[in-house]
């Protein structure tokens, strides 16, 4: 249960740095940083879910 809890929550953390305004403030550099980060995120924890899921679903 806590392996799925945790890799929710880095799916929506990810997602979270993707939608992050960061134009206005003094982030303003790392914009392309923060999203190239997010991107990743989200990318590794969406195929961890998958495949948990996967691995689940044939064990039984």
């Amino acid at each position: 249960m806590n392996k799925w809890i945790s890799n929710v929550g880095g799916l929506v953390g990810g997602y979270a740095l993707l939608k992050a305004p960061v134009a206005g403030s003094f982030l303003n550099g790392l914009d392309p940083l923060v999203d190239g980060v997010g991107l990743i995120a989200v990318t590794v924890f969406a195929g961890a879910l998958i495949y948990s899921g996967v691995r689940d679903w044939f064990k039984g």
